[in-house]
């Protein structure tokens, strides 16, 4: 039997609050920042786009791409172990923790 799985949460494009006041390395920074405080690790790091990893304790795994600009940055959901991830019929569906850690890492960079 699948343990609790949820449609997988898919942030649209999100605005950045300094839009278009800040450069690339400042965005970048404020991201990095964001993420190190809710435990995620930097496993990519190129100018306008971030690769994420978020471990909790060492059973569960989820990676993110997150490209970003001036003005915006996008979470895409890369891969994961042992979150039940399932793409059935074009609805992807994971273990409902994913998106509260999506949810909660975009409130942080908000925040930030």
């Amino acid at each position: 039997a699948m343990a609790r799985s949820a449609e997988i949460y898919v942030p649209p494009q999100i605005q950045l609050a300094s839009a278009g006041e800040v450069s690339l390395q400042q965005v970048r920074n404020r991201i990095v920042a964001a993420a190190q405080g809710l435990g995620w690790n930097v496993l990519k790091d190129e100018l306008g786009r971030l690769e994420l990893q978020f471990d909790k304790q060492g059973k569960h795994q989820v990676s993110i791409a997150v490209p970003y600009d001036t003005a915006t940055y996008k979470i895409e959901y890369l891969n994961s172990v042992n979150l039940n991830f399932t793409d059935a019929g074009g609805t992807a569906r994971i273990h409902p923790n994913y998106n509260r850690w999506i949810r909660n890492l975009i409130k942080q960079i908000g925040a930030s």
